[in-house]
């Protein structure tokens, strides 16, 4: 039987959708590792002494999770040595924005409907806690609009640049060639 070649698809996994147990379990141990970075191996026998997990599935975990660009790799000797790309508050952030786009998107009524229905009394405590989340979305909204409005601006500065440079270079060809 022949081997249908894997492709990432990262809308399934990593970035809309929770880890599976085992990619959480090996994300956990890369995060240890901190700046050292781990191998395969190291991973293995530590999520050995949990539950016996081959080491070709860590690898493949691992090759999972860097097709999803939660990880990168170097090569180091026959193996290669794996980082984080993403911290684990990114990476729970970047799955929760993506899940939550995908069901307000889909389902806005009863997206609505549940935050509006979970265990809210009316009481002050309710109206607070309402008012603390608001407060937090419209600080991650105002921080990725100020986000989009430096990049727009970047991008604008640079475009003047390559016109000024282009129209630079023209005044100087006009004035060689006469």
């Amino acid at each position: 039987m022949n081997n249908p070649i894997r492709r990432a698809r990262p809308e399934r996994t990593g970035i809309r959708a929770p880890l599976g147990e085992l990619e959480l379990s090996v994300m956990r141990h890369i995060w240890d590792c901190g700046i050292n970075g781990c191998q395969g191996a190291d991973i293995q026998q530590a999520l050995d002494r949990q539950r016996p997990v081959a080491l070709t599935t860590i690898l493949t975990t691992l090759d999972r999770l860097r097709d999803k660009g939660i990880v990168r790799r170097e090569r180091e000797g026959k193996a290669y040595r794996y980082w984080p790309l993403l911290s684990e508050d990114q990476l729970q952030e970047r799955i929760v924005v993506g899940v939550m786009d995908r069901l307000i998107s889909q389902f806005p009524k009863a997206v609505a409907a549940y935050f509006a229905q979970q265990g809210l009394t009316g009481s002050e405590a309710d109206s607070a806690k309402l008012s603390d989340l608001a407060r937090q979305v419209e600080a991650i909204a105002s921080q990725q609009t100020e986000g989009k409005r430096q990049a727009a601006q970047e991008e604008e500065t640079q475009e003047e640049e390559t016109q000024e440079k282009e129209t630079q270079e023209k005044e100087t060809q006009d004035n060689n060639g006469r």
